[in-house]
């Protein structure tokens, strides 16, 4: 095989490498998606159902998409190493599909993020009156985010008054998760663990509570984690750019060989 060839071929499989673990970090995303119990608590507090099963679905495609990565970057291995030229045009052809569906997940990530923004205030104020106290899931999951970013409610504490919550429990105007914690680090993996500083303050808003709401820490983690996916997405996108083009010289080195 001649030099330019040759140049393609070890480039290719130096791409595989990269692409594996490209691979391998769309297989981490996809069990994180499943397993982190503060992503669950974060969405649902958002209104989106982590216990839709389209949720789970996106998260096991994610996985599945990790190990075809995989399967994909060996078979473009193989054929950089033995020169086959199906195994080289099976490989193009796949990474062509995934480039594909990696630019749709990323556009329709952003427009979905937009669509989030646009609703959150609708969300965590429904989230707030109608279900805070009355569901376990939420009520949970409102709990970690209030403990974990200092803040009460979705625009303030306010967001509690004339809730279910505050009707059922007419001595708390607030839940025990907006106030300042003597254990935030043990209340943080289990809020019915937390300790108010000054409960009875607390409770009827006289001091030792968060006046700040939920919204902007939960937007702020939500462009942290989204940038963070959309930056990866292009990335590996760019970077499957470069595999198409080396795998399609070395094909075409291949063809010239075999002709002659």
């Amino acid at each position: 095989m001649g030099f330019c060839g040759g140049c393609a071929k070890a480039l290719l499989i130096v791409f595989n490498f990269i692409f594996w673990l490209s691979g391998a970090a769309i297989l981490g995303v996809g069990i994180w998606m499943i397993v982190d119990k503060n992503i669950g608590s974060y969405f649902e507090v958002l209104n989106l159902d982590t216990h839709d099963q389209f949720f789970k679905y996106a998260a096991y495609i994610l996985i599945g998409l990790g190990v075809f990565v995989f399967l994909v970057g060996f078979c473009g291995c193989c054929g950089a190493i033995r020169g086959s030229k199906f195994l080289l045009g099976l490989y193009i052809f796949f990474l062509v599909l995934i480039f594909a569906g990696e630019l749709c997940a990323g556009v329709l990530m952003i427009v979905y993020r937009v669509q989030i923004e646009d609703k959150i205030d609708d969300a965590l104020e429904s989230s707030i009156k109608k279900e805070y106290g009355e569901s376990v899931t939420i009520t949970d999951a409102w709990d970690v985010v209030q403990v974990q970013l200092d803040c009460c409610g979705g625009n303030g504490p306010n967001d509690y008054v004339d809730s279910k919550f505050v009707n059922k429990q007419s001595e708390q105007m607030i839940p025990l998760s907006c106030c300042v914690l003597t254990n935030k680090g043990t209340a943080e993996e289990n809020p019915k663990d937390a300790i108010a500083k000054n409960g009875t303050a607390c409770y009827d808003k006289l001091g030792e509570y968060y006046e700040k709401g939920c919204k902007d820490g939960l937007l702020d983690w939500g462009k942290e984690h989204t940038t963070i996916l959309i930056g990866v997405g292009i990335g590996i996108a760019c970077l499957e750019i470069f595999g198409i083009v080396f795998a399609i010289c070395l094909c075409r080195q291949v063809d010239r060989e075999d002709k002659y």
